[in-house]
């Protein structure tokens, strides 16, 4: 990572930025004078300094990486309930699975009547007037 500090926010320039516009921008690995890293936005062959950047363009929001299919699968599928209990010893199809998890769902909290809430706003209103 080669980290740049403008403003107060740290800026990975190894990352492409997107500006309010969609614009993509990214460092050219060159550095201005003063040291400041030189971006490329789009297809402009002109290259901006990164402070002129935010300042005329931002915020600059880091464009984020895809994760690949196979290992997002793998990822979830190693915290998933059913691979957790399997690799806890459980040995059972995932209609047995469905059916034992099934009845330790919580039973869904009943609503309040809406007499009852007119009620009790009435009387929070009267108690506040007095």
């Amino acid at each position: 990572m080669t980290a740049y500090l403008h403003d107060g926010t740290e800026f990975d320039l190894d990352r492409t930025y997107v500006d309010v516009v969609g614009v993509e921008w990214s460092w050219t690995g060159e550095w201005t004078e003063a040291g400041e890293p030189l971006m490329r936005g789009g297809e402009c062959a002109t290259l901006v300094p990164l402070p002129d950047v935010y300042r005329d363009h931002g915020p600059l929001i880091p464009v984020t990486v895809g994760v690949p299919a196979g290992l997002r699968a793998a990822v979830l599928a190693a915290e998933s309930p059913l691979a957790v209990d399997l690799a806890a010893g459980y040995a059972e199809s995932l209609e047995q699975y469905t059916a034992r998890t099934a009845a330790a769902k919580p039973a869904p909290v009943p609503m309040v009547p809406a007499a009852v809430r007119r009620g009790f706003f009435a009387r929070l209103a009267q108690a506040v007037a007095r």
